[in-house]
């Protein structure tokens, strides 16, 4: 079971679905979709720059199986795959025994996206609470142990959510802010590659993280989102 976040990251880049999807997309997914060479051009990337890029994956689409995991192991790449615990067993989505194999792995840890994919600042209390906490339950079981890590649906979040994420349990918050921040403070930002974004920017993002005065500012967006 892989470490959560390390302390000399400067960039956590986050994947969806790889190669040709095996479902429909939900709206506005499709350019989050990324073919396979894609995928494989921004590994080689990552693998040059050695500890200071974290990979994680969002959803837990079936390309996580098929190819990421074994294109993660031929590099010796570490990575965090947060799944919809509703989803599983469904197709186009992982199976719970390739859930519980990745978990064994000690490359890869899997974390939590709430069950069917909602927006959590929209959901009820009580909906809210059962997307959370029966999702860390779910796969709490498949795995064998307790899920600490998760990932929000969409990177949507506010002061409600925060809150029932930590009363459930959960150590480590990823959103979809994407440029890093200047403290450890949570939610975590991430940053998600689209079929479309030039590999030229995804290399000057993994060489050259941000500076202070940029961390600075999304460091001031967060807080006020965290408050809302």
């Amino acid at each position: 079971m892989a470490a959560g976040i390390k302390s000399e990251v400067s960039v956590i880049l986050n994947f969806h679905g790889l190669g040709e999807a095996a479902r429909p997309f939900e709206d506005g997914e499709a350019p989050y979709w990324l073919p396979t060479d894609r995928f494989c051009a921004i590994l080689d990337m990552i693998e040059r720059r050695g500890q200071s890029v974290q990979i994680t994956f969002d959803d837990g689409n079936g390309s996580d199986y098929e190819i990421a995991v074994p294109e993660l192991r031929k590099r010796g790449l570490q990575a965090s795959f947060f799944v919809l615990a509703g989803k599983l067993d469904t197709q186009g989505y992982l199976t719970s025994q390739q859930v519980r194999e990745m978990d064994a792995d000690p490359l890869f840890t899997i974390g939590s996206h709430g069950m069917m994919h909602r927006p959590w600042p929209e959901c009820a209390p009580a909906e809210l609470d059962h997307e959370i906490g029966e999702a860390r339950k779910t796969l709490a079981d498949i795995c064998g142990r307790e899920i600490a890590d998760v990932a929000l649906p969409f990177g949507r979040y506010n002061r409600a959510v925060l809150s029932q994420l930590k009363a459930h349990g959960h150590q480590l918050i990823y959103s979809s802010d994407g440029m890093a921040k200047l403290t450890s403070a949570l939610p975590i930002p991430r940053f998600s590659p689209r079929s479309d974004t030039p590999l030229e920017k995804i290399e000057h993002m993994i060489a050259e993280p941000p500076n202070w005065l940029a961390k600075l500012r999304n460091e001031l967006r967060v807080a006020v989102k965290s408050r809302l």
